[in-house]
């Protein structure tokens, strides 16, 4: 069963609602962050991505039901980053699922889900994502940018493109005209112009398979050698 690679891009957009940040000679790839002249975003109810926790080991293995259909599908341990986890397709279904890394290394087992992707109109993601409980607790912890690495995934429902976790994250940040695209590959600045306007720079689709997960702290704790990095911006 094929993976997709977890793109580990470090790229993102930048933009308030009431200026454009000015752009030095090299602009640092950073994170944008909410102005507080922003009008407030009316706090609602969403639906979460659907889980399970019912994994057996079978030899190099593990096997599990999908969330979404019930099926059981299997996911060979070597295809597993032993950090950043693999993301994989049902095959009954076709919902894309993510399986943390830590079934490879029997890493926080008892803790650790398989999560399924959960369909979210592109419009309506930057909805979703600010009322999401993981984005409140990560934001507590003042540790939102690791889900630049883990803990965002976003899909298209219909051709299954994934999109950047940067350009995925700062796109919530973007509902203003002027967007600085200068920080951005030529890749994530087709993905930010075309999601801006609400559909799949491939096939149009307007529907994302995206999963937010919690962040296990093996994945916390080997992101620490990045926090002299992080706090320069």
């Amino acid at each position: 069963m094929g993976f997709w690679n977890r793109k580990k891009s470090d790229a993102d957009a930048q933009t308030t609602c009431s200026e454009k940040k000015q752009i030095t000679e090299k602009p640092e790839r950073t994170i944008s962050k909410p102005d507080p002249t922003c009008p407030p975003v009316k706090k609602v109810k969403i639906p979460l991505n659907k889980t399970t926790s019912d994994v057996k080991f079978v030899q190099n293995s593990i096997v599990f039901p999908c969330p979404i259909c019930s099926e059981l599908n299997t996911v060979d341990l070597y295809e597993l980053d032993p950090i950043l986890g693999g993301e994989t397709m049902c095959m009954h279904c076709q919902d894309v699922l993510h399986v943390p890394g830590g079934y490879q290394t029997r890493s926080e087992v008892p803790k650790l889900k398989v999560y399924a992707g959960l369909p979210v109109a592109i419009r309506k993601f930057p909805l979703f994502y600010w009322n999401h409980p993981v984005i409140h607790e990560l934001d507590e912890q003042g540790i939102t940018r690791i889900i630049i690495q883990y803990g965002l995934w976003g899909f298209c429902q219909r051709c299954h493109h994934q999109f950047s976790p940067a350009v995925l994250m700062n796109l919530p940040h973007t509902s203003g005209e002027i967007v600085d695209y200068r920080s951005l590959s030529s890749e994530e600045m087709m993905e930010m112009k075309s999601l801006r306007t609400g559909s799949c720079p491939y096939c149009s689709h307007r529907i994302l398979l995206v999963i937010i997960s919690e962040v296990p702290h093996y994945v916390i704790s080997a992101s620490e050698n990045l926090s002299h990095r992080w706090e320069e911006d």
